[in-house]
């Protein structure tokens, strides 16, 4: 999608008038339409996500499982109305192209924002690198998302879609997408936080199976207030190849054994192990983690401080709402204790552990 700077491209989509940014999602918007009738319709999917009904149109059928693989076990009947459409299209498998872009290559900022088109009402970004065009008109609540080509989806948007546009949408409320894993039950769990490499991903592996079950591994989406409550995202869960020597029970339901060296495995939970998920429970504490040599797993008190800066990812891998997701979560580890997860080389004990502490938590309540 390379930059075109002819006045009349400029004028065509309004780059240079005001209220480009919503004409630009507007022309998008067309665009799909095209895509759709090029293809013979539209295939529609319904998915509960939070409190919201979230509904996602797709021209053609290449980039449903791309997208939706994920977000399975979160599908709920066509019926009702959305409270946000997100539609997608890709150029090839719909013969249908996007119209050249209205703004330069200086006017690319943070991680793919395009300075000018970005306001209180819409966000444009497309992410360098990786080709994928994502349009948001809040005061619509319509999103556009297309690629060039459905080849094109990175294994790791697959695996945690519409993450841009989600926090966009939802920025002035009291839900917010974390990074973040979350285990627990009915009665109430735990956030699992950390950057990468503390040990987040295998913490969270090692109670499946175990009675704590699972609510996701890399991204969840939390509400503040009025009492925090995690609700699941993704079914998905990923891991270092080097490090799946650990889960050899898990070896036969990777999704991309054939990638492992230039990918982490992959794993759609949903598909394999969906008695063990759950849609949500109450945040009892928030867990930072990390990785020791030693055989045992233990908790001790730590800060909420400590618990902020292992949240503070989520800001860097999504731009454009910083202070409000800011505040989330500077509420959110004022209102939970938060503990320190020393994990041990014995994984069996960690998911015994975390139940340990949910016990007491509750006890004490």
């Amino acid at each position: 999608m390379r930059p075109v700077f002819t006045e009349e491209t400029r004028q065509l989509l309004g780059a240079t008038a005001e209220g480009a940014p919503a004409r630009f999602v507007e022309t998008a918007r067309a665009c799909f339409e095209k895509a759709a009738h090029a293809v013979g319709g539209v295939e529609e999917r319904m998915f509960r996500l939070g409190e919201h009904r979230v509904l996602l149109r797709f021209a053609g059928g290449q980039l449903i499982p791309l997208v939706v693989r994920a977000l399975a076990h979160r599908e709920i009947p066509l019926d009702g109305k959305a409270d946000l459409t997100v539609c997608f299209f890709d150029s090839e498998s719909t013969r249908t192209p996007m119209p050249p872009p209205p703004w330069s290559l200086e006017q690319y900022t943070g991680l793919g924002e395009i300075d000018g088109y970005n306001d209180e009402r819409v966000q444009v970004t497309y992410g360098p690198g990786v080709d994928i065009l994502q349009c948001l008109d809040r005061d619509r609540s319509l999103a556009l998302y297309w690629t060039p080509s459905y080849r094109l989806i990175p294994w790791w948007e697959q695996v945690s879609p519409l993450r841009a546009i989600l926090n966009r949408w939802l920025k002035d409320g009291v839900f917010q997408p974390l990074h973040a894993a979350a285990v627990g039950a009915a009665s109430g769990g735990v956030l699992i936080t950390g950057p990468s490499g503390s040990g987040k991903s295998t913490a969270t592996l090692a109670c499946l199976g175990s009675g704590l079950r699972y609510a996701g591994d890399d991204y969840v989406l939390v509400r503040t207030t009025p009492s925090p409550h995690v609700h699941s995202l993704y079914s998905t869960a990923k891991i270092a190849a080097d490090n799946l020597y650990r889960f050899p029970h898990l070896a036969p339901i990777i999704s991309n054994a054939e990638r492992l060296g230039s990918e982490k495995a992959l794993f759609f939970l949903n598909e394999h192990r969906a008695a063990q998920l759950i849609e949500g429970f109450p945040i009892r504490a928030i867990l930072t983690t990390k990785v020791r040599g030693l055989r045992d797993t233990t908790v001790e008190p730590t800060t909420a401080m400590a618990a902020l800066k292992a949240l503070a990812p989520t800001m860097e891998h999504m731009r454009g709402t910083r202070r409000q997701t800011l505040e989330k979560i500077l509420r959110l580890v004022k209102s939970v204790p938060v503990y320190a997860l020393l994990s041990g080389t014995d994984l069996a004990q960690i998911p015994v552990t975390i139940s340990g502490l949910l016990q007491k938590l509750e006890t004490s309540d």
